[in-house]
Protein backbone atom coordinates (compact mmCIF):
# COMPACT_ATOMS: atom_id res chain seq x y z
CA UNK A 1 0.00 0.00 0.00
CA UNK A 2 1.33 2.99 -0.73
CA UNK A 3 2.03 6.16 1.62
CA UNK A 4 0.80 9.17 0.67
CA UNK A 5 1.47 12.21 3.04
CA UNK A 6 -1.51 15.12 3.64
CA UNK A 7 -1.92 18.45 3.06
CA UNK A 8 -1.43 19.67 6.24
CA UNK A 9 1.65 17.69 6.72
CA UNK A 10 2.95 19.22 3.76
CA UNK A 11 2.61 22.57 4.40
CA UNK A 12 4.58 21.73 7.62
CA UNK A 13 7.34 20.61 5.70
CA UNK A 14 7.68 23.52 3.43
CA UNK A 15 7.50 25.86 6.48
CA UNK A 16 10.37 23.66 8.47
CA UNK A 17 12.15 23.89 5.13
CA UNK A 18 11.70 27.49 4.71
CA UNK A 19 13.53 28.10 8.45
CA UNK A 20 16.34 25.76 7.78
CA UNK A 21 17.08 27.10 4.60
CA UNK A 22 17.40 31.24 6.47
CA UNK A 23 19.33 29.60 8.78
CA UNK A 24 22.16 28.34 6.51
CA UNK A 25 22.37 30.72 4.58
CA UNK A 26 22.74 33.74 7.50
CA UNK A 27 25.64 30.73 8.90
CA UNK A 28 27.48 30.29 5.45
CA UNK A 29 30.80 32.16 4.71
CA UNK A 30 29.96 35.67 3.01
CA UNK A 31 31.72 33.72 -0.05
CA UNK A 32 28.92 31.45 -0.85
CA UNK A 33 26.14 33.53 0.47
CA UNK A 34 27.14 36.49 -2.39
CA UNK A 35 26.55 33.53 -5.17
CA UNK A 36 22.57 33.29 -4.42
CA UNK A 37 22.15 29.94 -4.80
CA UNK A 38 18.74 28.80 -4.87
CA UNK A 39 17.00 26.62 -2.30
CA UNK A 40 14.75 23.99 -4.12
CA UNK A 41 12.93 21.51 -2.46
CA UNK A 42 12.84 18.61 -2.53
CA UNK A 43 9.98 16.96 -1.37
CA UNK A 44 7.16 15.36 -4.34
CA UNK A 45 4.68 16.73 -5.63
CA UNK A 46 5.61 20.43 -4.54
CA UNK A 47 3.12 22.74 -6.45
CA UNK A 48 4.80 25.09 -8.94
CA UNK A 49 1.97 27.29 -8.95
CA UNK A 50 3.77 29.24 -5.51
CA UNK A 51 6.80 30.31 -7.57
CA UNK A 52 5.67 30.53 -11.46
CA UNK A 53 9.05 32.36 -12.17
CA UNK A 54 11.63 29.92 -10.74
CA UNK A 55 13.17 32.27 -9.11
CA UNK A 56 14.48 31.62 -4.82
CA UNK A 57 12.55 34.11 -2.75
CA UNK A 58 15.21 34.41 0.27
CA UNK A 59 13.56 36.88 2.74
CA UNK A 60 16.36 36.87 5.40
CA UNK A 61 19.32 37.97 3.05
CA UNK A 62 17.69 41.12 1.42
CA UNK A 63 15.00 42.09 4.35
CA UNK A 64 12.46 40.37 2.41
CA UNK A 65 13.05 41.46 -1.07
CA UNK A 66 13.08 38.73 -3.70
CA UNK A 67 16.52 37.85 -4.69
CA UNK A 68 16.94 37.10 -8.32
CA UNK A 69 18.64 34.34 -10.22
CA UNK A 70 20.17 33.94 -13.51
CA UNK A 71 20.98 30.65 -14.92
CA UNK A 72 24.10 30.39 -16.53
CA UNK A 73 26.62 30.78 -14.03
CA UNK A 74 29.06 33.85 -13.73
CA UNK A 75 29.56 36.22 -16.27
CA UNK A 76 33.18 35.81 -18.29
CA UNK A 77 36.59 38.42 -17.08
CA UNK A 78 37.21 40.65 -19.23
CA UNK A 79 40.58 39.81 -21.23
CA UNK A 80 43.19 42.47 -21.97
CA UNK A 81 43.32 43.98 -25.19
CA UNK A 82 46.79 42.61 -25.83
CA UNK A 83 47.48 39.55 -23.76
CA UNK A 84 50.79 37.96 -22.73
CA UNK A 85 52.37 35.84 -24.69
CA UNK A 86 52.08 32.50 -22.81
CA UNK A 87 55.21 31.07 -20.97
CA UNK A 88 57.38 28.54 -22.33
CA UNK A 89 60.68 27.36 -20.73
CA UNK A 90 63.83 27.72 -22.00
CA UNK A 91 65.30 25.69 -24.64
CA UNK A 92 68.21 24.31 -22.43
CA UNK A 93 66.01 24.00 -19.42
CA UNK A 94 66.06 20.34 -17.80
CA UNK A 95 61.68 20.61 -18.40
CA UNK A 96 62.21 21.27 -22.10
CA UNK A 97 64.83 18.13 -22.76
CA UNK A 98 62.25 16.23 -21.37
CA UNK A 99 59.36 17.14 -23.80
CA UNK A 100 61.56 16.94 -26.47
CA UNK A 101 62.66 13.34 -25.44
CA UNK A 102 65.95 11.53 -24.97
CA UNK A 103 68.52 11.93 -27.75
CA UNK A 104 67.24 15.20 -29.15
CA UNK A 105 69.51 17.97 -30.00
CA UNK A 106 68.59 21.18 -28.76
CA UNK A 107 70.50 24.73 -29.81
CA UNK A 108 71.26 26.69 -27.11
CA UNK A 109 69.27 30.40 -26.85
CA UNK A 110 70.54 33.48 -25.37
CA UNK A 111 68.49 34.18 -22.22
CA UNK A 112 65.51 36.71 -23.06
CA UNK A 113 66.00 39.44 -20.98
CA UNK A 114 63.32 40.91 -18.36
CA UNK A 115 61.21 42.41 -20.99
CA UNK A 116 60.47 39.36 -22.67
CA UNK A 117 57.00 39.15 -21.35
CA UNK A 118 55.80 42.62 -22.12
CA UNK A 119 52.92 43.13 -24.07
CA UNK A 120 53.24 43.80 -27.98
CA UNK A 121 53.40 47.35 -28.74
CA UNK A 122 50.18 48.85 -29.88
CA UNK A 123 51.30 49.22 -33.89
CA UNK A 124 50.83 53.21 -35.20
CA UNK A 125 50.79 54.61 -38.55
CA UNK A 126 54.40 55.75 -40.39
CA UNK A 127 55.43 58.90 -40.85
CA UNK A 128 55.13 59.91 -44.63
CA UNK A 129 58.67 60.07 -45.60
CA UNK A 130 60.25 63.76 -46.39
CA UNK A 131 61.63 63.47 -49.89
CA UNK A 132 65.23 66.05 -50.76
CA UNK A 133 63.58 66.42 -53.74
CA UNK A 134 59.66 65.77 -54.38
CA UNK A 135 59.96 66.80 -58.50
CA UNK A 136 62.82 64.64 -58.89
CA UNK A 137 62.11 61.64 -61.81
CA UNK A 138 61.08 58.54 -60.30
CA UNK A 139 62.47 56.45 -63.34
CA UNK A 140 61.65 52.97 -64.77
CA UNK A 141 62.53 49.66 -63.33
CA UNK A 142 64.26 47.17 -65.92
CA UNK A 143 65.33 43.92 -63.94
CA UNK A 144 67.08 45.09 -60.82
CA UNK A 145 68.01 48.53 -62.78
CA UNK A 146 66.64 51.67 -61.63
CA UNK A 147 66.60 53.79 -65.00
CA UNK A 148 65.94 57.33 -65.42
CA UNK A 149 66.01 59.25 -69.21
CA UNK A 150 65.61 62.57 -70.50
CA UNK A 151 65.16 64.14 -73.39
CA UNK A 152 66.09 68.22 -73.79
CA UNK A 153 65.63 70.89 -76.15
CA UNK A 154 66.68 73.79 -76.39
CA UNK A 155 66.19 77.54 -78.62
CA UNK A 156 69.06 79.74 -78.32
CA UNK A 157 71.38 82.45 -79.46
CA UNK A 158 74.63 83.12 -79.38
CA UNK A 159 76.42 86.85 -80.18
CA UNK A 160 79.95 84.89 -81.23
CA UNK A 161 79.76 81.62 -82.27
CA UNK A 162 82.98 80.94 -84.03
CA UNK A 163 84.99 82.61 -80.96
CA UNK A 164 86.56 85.53 -82.96
CA UNK A 165 88.07 88.32 -81.80
CA UNK A 166 86.71 91.31 -81.34
CA UNK A 167 86.33 93.21 -85.05
CA UNK A 168 87.17 90.46 -86.19
CA UNK A 169 84.56 90.01 -89.86
CA UNK A 170 83.75 86.66 -88.71
CA UNK A 171 81.95 88.29 -85.75
CA UNK A 172 78.64 87.37 -85.94
CA UNK A 173 75.94 86.16 -83.73
CA UNK A 174 73.61 83.15 -84.46
CA UNK A 175 70.59 81.10 -82.90
CA UNK A 176 71.03 77.41 -82.58
CA UNK A 177 69.14 74.83 -81.41
CA UNK A 178 70.17 72.13 -78.94
CA UNK A 179 69.38 68.43 -79.13
CA UNK A 180 70.01 66.01 -75.97
CA UNK A 181 69.46 62.53 -74.79
CA UNK A 182 70.82 61.40 -71.27
CA UNK A 183 69.77 58.28 -69.72
CA UNK A 184 71.71 56.82 -65.71
CA UNK A 185 70.81 53.22 -64.17
CA UNK A 186 71.42 52.44 -61.02
CA UNK A 187 71.36 49.05 -59.27
CA UNK A 188 69.41 47.66 -56.05
CA UNK A 189 70.76 44.78 -54.92
CA UNK A 190 71.67 43.69 -51.68
CA UNK A 191 75.86 42.79 -52.72
CA UNK A 192 77.26 43.90 -56.10
CA UNK A 193 76.38 47.39 -57.11
CA UNK A 194 76.25 48.38 -61.13
CA UNK A 195 75.71 52.71 -62.19
CA UNK A 196 76.06 53.94 -64.90
CA UNK A 197 75.46 57.45 -66.81
CA UNK A 198 75.16 58.53 -70.95
CA UNK A 199 74.17 61.57 -72.28
CA UNK A 200 74.75 62.91 -75.95
CA UNK A 201 74.33 66.18 -77.35
CA UNK A 202 74.51 68.71 -80.35
CA UNK A 203 74.60 72.40 -81.38
CA UNK A 204 73.02 73.11 -84.62
CA UNK A 205 73.66 76.84 -85.52
CA UNK A 206 71.24 78.35 -88.31
CA UNK A 207 73.65 80.41 -90.26
CA UNK A 208 76.81 79.60 -88.63
CA UNK A 209 77.56 75.38 -89.39
CA UNK A 210 80.74 76.09 -88.75
CA UNK A 211 80.70 75.87 -84.89
CA UNK A 212 78.14 73.03 -85.29
CA UNK A 213 79.68 70.80 -82.39
CA UNK A 214 78.57 67.27 -80.69
CA UNK A 215 79.34 66.47 -77.27
CA UNK A 216 79.12 63.04 -75.69
CA UNK A 217 79.97 61.82 -72.14
CA UNK A 218 79.49 58.19 -70.63
CA UNK A 219 80.66 56.47 -67.60
CA UNK A 220 79.89 53.09 -65.65
CA UNK A 221 81.32 51.47 -62.65
CA UNK A 222 80.34 47.96 -61.46
CA UNK A 223 81.34 46.42 -57.80
CA UNK A 224 81.94 42.51 -57.45
CA UNK A 225 82.28 41.16 -53.52
CA UNK A 226 83.74 38.66 -53.04
CA UNK A 227 83.82 38.90 -49.34
CA UNK A 228 83.50 41.27 -46.73
CA UNK A 229 86.80 42.51 -46.65
CA UNK A 230 87.93 41.96 -50.54
CA UNK A 231 86.27 43.13 -53.68
CA UNK A 232 86.35 44.45 -57.17
CA UNK A 233 85.76 47.06 -59.45
CA UNK A 234 85.35 47.80 -63.00
CA UNK A 235 84.98 50.63 -64.76
CA UNK A 236 84.79 52.79 -68.28
CA UNK A 237 84.41 56.26 -69.32
CA UNK A 238 83.63 58.25 -72.82
CA UNK A 239 84.05 61.38 -73.79
CA UNK A 240 83.79 63.58 -76.85
CA UNK A 241 84.33 67.16 -77.33
CA UNK A 242 85.61 69.19 -80.03
CA UNK A 243 88.65 71.77 -80.21
CA UNK A 244 87.80 75.46 -79.74
CA UNK A 245 88.81 77.97 -82.33
CA UNK A 246 91.26 79.62 -80.08
CA UNK A 247 93.12 76.70 -78.87
CA UNK A 248 96.97 77.22 -79.60
CA UNK A 249 96.93 73.52 -81.10
CA UNK A 250 94.82 75.32 -84.32
CA UNK A 251 97.20 78.22 -84.19
CA UNK A 252 99.36 78.38 -87.63
CA UNK A 253 101.79 81.08 -88.53
CA UNK A 254 101.18 83.56 -86.17
CA UNK A 255 97.32 84.26 -87.65
CA UNK A 256 94.30 82.22 -86.86
CA UNK A 257 92.82 80.54 -89.90
CA UNK A 258 88.75 79.86 -89.95
CA UNK A 259 87.79 76.24 -89.55
CA UNK A 260 85.23 74.55 -91.83
CA UNK A 261 84.67 72.76 -88.97
CA UNK A 262 85.42 71.92 -85.34
CA UNK A 263 87.77 68.95 -84.99
CA UNK A 264 86.76 66.08 -82.24
CA UNK A 265 88.63 64.73 -79.63
CA UNK A 266 87.27 61.65 -78.33
CA UNK A 267 88.69 60.05 -74.82
CA UNK A 268 87.90 56.30 -74.11
CA UNK A 269 88.91 53.65 -71.74
CA UNK A 270 88.53 51.83 -68.35
CA UNK A 271 90.14 50.37 -65.63
CA UNK A 272 90.24 46.92 -63.17
CA UNK A 273 90.81 47.61 -59.47
CA UNK A 274 90.78 45.27 -56.31
CA UNK A 275 90.49 46.65 -53.02
CA UNK A 276 91.04 44.94 -49.59
CA UNK A 277 90.16 46.50 -46.17
CA UNK A 278 92.34 45.60 -43.14
CA UNK A 279 90.13 46.34 -40.25
CA UNK A 280 89.63 50.34 -41.00
CA UNK A 281 92.97 50.36 -43.55
CA UNK A 282 91.41 50.18 -47.25
CA UNK A 283 94.25 49.75 -49.76
CA UNK A 284 93.38 50.05 -53.43
CA UNK A 285 95.09 48.95 -56.48
CA UNK A 286 94.07 49.61 -60.38
CA UNK A 287 95.37 49.14 -64.17
CA UNK A 288 93.93 51.33 -66.51
CA UNK A 289 94.13 51.91 -70.35
CA UNK A 290 93.15 55.32 -72.02
CA UNK A 291 92.91 56.10 -75.70
CA UNK A 292 92.42 59.73 -76.89
CA UNK A 293 91.72 60.01 -80.57
CA UNK A 294 92.62 63.48 -82.27
CA UNK A 295 90.60 64.20 -85.60
CA UNK A 296 91.97 66.10 -88.37
CA UNK A 297 91.71 69.77 -89.21
CA UNK A 298 90.26 71.56 -92.24
CA UNK A 299 90.43 74.91 -92.50
CA UNK A 300 88.22 77.33 -95.25
CA UNK A 301 91.47 78.11 -97.24
CA UNK A 302 91.45 74.05 -98.21
CA UNK A 303 94.25 72.84 -96.15
CA UNK A 304 94.30 70.15 -93.61
CA UNK A 305 96.73 70.11 -90.07
CA UNK A 306 97.52 66.48 -89.30
CA UNK A 307 96.26 66.05 -86.07
CA UNK A 308 95.55 62.28 -86.08
CA UNK A 309 99.34 61.40 -85.32
CA UNK A 310 99.04 63.01 -81.64
CA UNK A 311 96.27 60.41 -81.03
CA UNK A 312 98.05 58.25 -78.34
CA UNK A 313 97.18 55.43 -75.85
CA UNK A 314 97.97 55.63 -71.77
CA UNK A 315 98.87 52.76 -70.06
CA UNK A 316 98.48 53.20 -66.31
CA UNK A 317 98.52 51.89 -62.64
CA UNK A 318 97.46 53.60 -59.30
CA UNK A 319 98.08 52.62 -55.70
CA UNK A 320 95.95 53.92 -52.78
CA UNK A 321 95.74 53.39 -48.98
CA UNK A 322 92.97 55.44 -46.84
CA UNK A 323 92.27 54.72 -43.41
CA UNK A 324 88.82 55.41 -41.72
CA UNK A 325 89.90 57.74 -38.87
CA UNK A 326 86.70 58.50 -37.74
CA UNK A 327 82.79 57.30 -39.63
CA UNK A 328 82.88 60.86 -41.77
CA UNK A 329 86.46 61.20 -42.22
CA UNK A 330 88.86 59.08 -44.00
CA UNK A 331 92.40 60.46 -45.37
CA UNK A 332 94.64 58.93 -48.07
CA UNK A 333 97.57 58.77 -50.15
CA UNK A 334 97.71 58.00 -53.72
CA UNK A 335 100.35 56.97 -56.10
CA UNK A 336 100.25 56.67 -59.93
CA UNK A 337 102.81 55.59 -62.78
CA UNK A 338 101.23 56.06 -66.40
CA UNK A 339 103.39 55.59 -69.60
CA UNK A 340 101.76 57.39 -72.98
CA UNK A 341 102.81 56.55 -76.40
CA UNK A 342 101.33 58.20 -79.93
CA UNK A 343 100.55 56.55 -83.10
CA UNK A 344 103.79 57.87 -84.61
CA UNK A 345 106.72 58.67 -83.22
CA UNK A 346 107.42 62.16 -84.36
CA UNK A 347 104.41 64.50 -84.98
CA UNK A 348 104.13 67.23 -87.54
CA UNK A 349 107.11 69.21 -86.32
CA UNK A 350 109.41 66.63 -85.95
CA UNK A 351 109.29 66.22 -81.89
CA UNK A 352 109.14 62.64 -80.08
CA UNK A 353 106.64 63.29 -78.07
CA UNK A 354 106.24 59.32 -76.08
CA UNK A 355 106.28 60.26 -72.01
CA UNK A 356 106.63 58.70 -68.74
CA UNK A 357 104.86 60.22 -66.32
CA UNK A 358 104.39 60.14 -61.91
CA UNK A 359 102.16 61.99 -59.49
CA UNK A 360 101.72 61.99 -55.54
CA UNK A 361 98.48 63.04 -54.03
CA UNK A 362 97.32 63.01 -50.38
CA UNK A 363 94.33 64.10 -49.47
CA UNK A 364 90.52 62.96 -47.61
CA UNK A 365 87.30 62.54 -48.61
CA UNK A 366 84.67 63.94 -46.01
CA UNK A 367 81.27 63.68 -44.85
CA UNK A 368 79.79 65.28 -42.09
CA UNK A 369 76.79 65.12 -40.99
CA UNK A 370 75.66 65.42 -44.71
CA UNK A 371 76.28 68.88 -44.43
CA UNK A 372 79.71 68.51 -46.05
CA UNK A 373 80.34 65.97 -48.51
CA UNK A 374 83.28 65.26 -50.58
CA UNK A 375 87.22 65.04 -51.30
CA UNK A 376 90.08 67.35 -51.42
CA UNK A 377 93.62 66.42 -51.96
CA UNK A 378 96.46 68.31 -53.08
CA UNK A 379 100.16 66.61 -54.93
CA UNK A 380 102.87 67.21 -57.28
CA UNK A 381 102.99 65.33 -60.89
CA UNK A 382 106.21 65.20 -62.90
CA UNK A 383 106.39 64.16 -66.92
CA UNK A 384 109.63 63.17 -68.70
CA UNK A 385 109.36 63.24 -72.70
CA UNK A 386 111.34 61.29 -74.88
CA UNK A 387 112.35 64.09 -76.78
CA UNK A 388 115.27 65.68 -75.26
CA UNK A 389 114.27 69.03 -76.55
CA UNK A 390 111.21 69.15 -74.28
CA UNK A 391 111.88 70.20 -71.01
CA UNK A 392 109.84 68.00 -68.02
CA UNK A 393 105.99 69.45 -67.43
CA UNK A 394 105.97 69.68 -64.12
CA UNK A 395 103.77 71.21 -61.33
CA UNK A 396 101.88 71.30 -57.87
CA UNK A 397 98.46 69.71 -58.59
CA UNK A 398 95.07 69.33 -56.81
CA UNK A 399 91.49 68.17 -57.31
CA UNK A 400 88.52 69.23 -55.18
CA UNK A 401 84.98 68.08 -55.09
CA UNK A 402 82.58 69.28 -52.18
CA UNK A 403 79.05 69.67 -51.68
CA UNK A 404 78.19 72.11 -48.49
CA UNK A 405 74.80 72.50 -47.61
CA UNK A 406 74.59 75.14 -46.22
CA UNK A 407 70.73 75.79 -45.25
CA UNK A 408 68.23 73.11 -46.58
CA UNK A 409 67.02 75.02 -49.44
CA UNK A 410 70.91 76.20 -50.22
CA UNK A 411 73.31 74.20 -51.70
CA UNK A 412 76.91 75.16 -52.13
CA UNK A 413 79.01 72.75 -54.84
CA UNK A 414 82.91 73.88 -54.80
CA UNK A 415 84.99 71.81 -58.04
CA UNK A 416 88.79 71.65 -58.63
CA UNK A 417 91.22 69.88 -60.60
CA UNK A 418 94.98 70.10 -62.32
CA UNK A 419 95.52 68.28 -65.76
CA UNK A 420 98.68 67.80 -67.17
CA UNK A 421 97.65 67.75 -71.18
CA UNK A 422 99.42 66.91 -74.61
CA UNK A 423 99.66 69.38 -77.20
CA UNK A 424 100.94 70.32 -80.95
CA UNK A 425 102.64 73.70 -80.04
CA UNK A 426 105.95 73.42 -81.26
CA UNK A 427 108.72 73.38 -78.38
CA UNK A 428 105.94 72.74 -75.66
CA UNK A 429 106.46 69.98 -73.80
CA UNK A 430 102.55 69.92 -72.78
CA UNK A 431 99.88 72.31 -71.30
CA UNK A 432 98.92 72.61 -67.75
CA UNK A 433 95.83 72.87 -67.05
CA UNK A 434 94.02 74.53 -63.83
CA UNK A 435 90.69 75.06 -63.42
CA UNK A 436 87.95 75.42 -60.84
CA UNK A 437 84.24 76.27 -60.17
CA UNK A 438 81.68 77.44 -58.02
CA UNK A 439 77.75 76.81 -58.06
CA UNK A 440 75.25 77.68 -55.30
CA UNK A 441 71.26 76.34 -55.64
CA UNK A 442 68.62 77.95 -53.98
CA UNK A 443 65.14 76.91 -54.11
CA UNK A 444 62.96 79.62 -53.98
CA UNK A 445 59.61 77.31 -54.31
CA UNK A 446 59.69 73.64 -54.04
CA UNK A 447 59.36 73.58 -57.55
CA UNK A 448 61.79 76.84 -58.82
CA UNK A 449 64.76 76.43 -58.21
CA UNK A 450 67.49 79.42 -58.78
CA UNK A 451 71.14 78.57 -59.79
CA UNK A 452 74.16 80.86 -59.91
CA UNK A 453 77.64 79.18 -61.40
CA UNK A 454 81.00 80.49 -62.33
CA UNK A 455 83.98 79.48 -63.22
CA UNK A 456 88.02 80.01 -64.32
CA UNK A 457 90.15 77.87 -66.31
CA UNK A 458 94.08 78.68 -66.96
CA UNK A 459 96.24 76.98 -69.58
CA UNK A 460 100.03 77.40 -70.05
CA UNK A 461 102.38 76.05 -72.01
CA UNK A 462 106.04 76.05 -71.03
CA UNK A 463 108.62 75.63 -73.30
CA UNK A 464 106.15 77.53 -76.40
CA UNK A 465 107.97 80.74 -78.26
CA UNK A 466 106.34 83.32 -77.51
CA UNK A 467 104.95 82.13 -74.29
CA UNK A 468 101.14 81.53 -74.51
CA UNK A 469 98.92 81.88 -71.47
CA UNK A 470 95.14 81.47 -71.74
CA UNK A 471 92.84 82.51 -69.06
CA UNK A 472 88.62 81.73 -69.73
CA UNK A 473 86.05 83.42 -67.22
CA UNK A 474 82.57 82.13 -67.61
CA UNK A 475 79.46 83.40 -65.16
CA UNK A 476 76.04 82.12 -65.57
CA UNK A 477 72.34 82.34 -64.29
CA UNK A 478 70.06 79.45 -64.62
CA UNK A 479 66.32 78.73 -63.72
CA UNK A 480 64.41 75.49 -63.79
CA UNK A 481 60.77 74.99 -62.86
CA UNK A 482 59.28 72.35 -62.95
CA UNK A 483 55.76 71.57 -63.99
CA UNK A 484 55.69 67.66 -62.76
CA UNK A 485 57.99 65.25 -62.05
CA UNK A 486 58.40 64.28 -65.77
CA UNK A 487 58.24 67.92 -67.07
CA UNK A 488 60.48 71.36 -66.58
CA UNK A 489 61.53 74.42 -68.04
CA UNK A 490 64.72 76.05 -68.26
CA UNK A 491 66.26 79.40 -68.85
CA UNK A 492 69.67 80.24 -68.49
CA UNK A 493 72.15 83.00 -69.53
CA UNK A 494 76.17 82.36 -69.62
CA UNK A 495 78.77 84.84 -70.72
CA UNK A 496 82.59 83.74 -71.49
CA UNK A 497 85.53 86.32 -71.57
CA UNK A 498 88.71 85.12 -73.07
CA UNK A 499 92.12 86.59 -72.27
CA UNK A 500 95.22 85.34 -74.11
CA UNK A 501 99.10 86.32 -74.62
CA UNK A 502 98.82 84.73 -78.26
CA UNK A 503 97.50 87.35 -80.55
CA UNK A 504 94.16 87.38 -82.13
CA UNK A 505 92.60 84.68 -79.24
CA UNK A 506 90.51 87.08 -77.25
CA UNK A 507 86.94 86.59 -77.66
CA UNK A 508 83.79 87.76 -75.48
CA UNK A 509 80.51 85.19 -76.02
CA UNK A 510 77.40 85.78 -74.42
CA UNK A 511 74.90 82.58 -74.67
CA UNK A 512 70.69 82.81 -74.06
CA UNK A 513 68.70 79.59 -73.97
CA UNK A 514 65.14 78.65 -73.25
CA UNK A 515 64.28 74.90 -73.54
CA UNK A 516 61.73 72.10 -72.33
CA UNK A 517 63.20 68.85 -70.44
CA UNK A 518 61.38 65.84 -70.49
CA UNK A 519 61.95 63.18 -67.71
CA UNK A 520 61.16 59.71 -66.90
Amino acid sequence: MRFRPRRENLDSLRGLAMVCGCLASLAAPPCVRAQNLPLRSTLPDAPAAENPSGLSTSGAANYGKRTLFAPGGRKPKKTQKHPLPPLVPYPTSAEARHKAGPGARIDPAPVPSPTTAMPAPIPQKPKPRVEDDPFAPVGIDAGLLRIKAYEETDLGYNGNPNLTAQGAPQLRGSAFLRQELGASGQSDWSNHSLTGDLRLGYDDYFTAHSADAPDRAGKFATRVDLSRETRITVDSNFDLTTQLPSSPNLYNGGAPIVLTSRPIIADYGGGIGVIQDFNRLELTFRGSYERTYWQNAHFSDGSTQVLSLDSYDDYGLTARAAYEWTPGIKPFIQAGLDQRIHDSLYDTDGYMRNSLGDAVSAGSTFELTRLLTGALSAGYADRQYQDPRLANLRGPIFDASLVWTATPLTKVTLRGSTTLDETTVAGASGAITRQGGIEIAHALLRNLTLIAAGSWQNSTYPGAVPRIDQTLIQAGLRAEYSLTRSIVLKGSFITQRMASTAPGTDYTANIFMVGLKLQQ
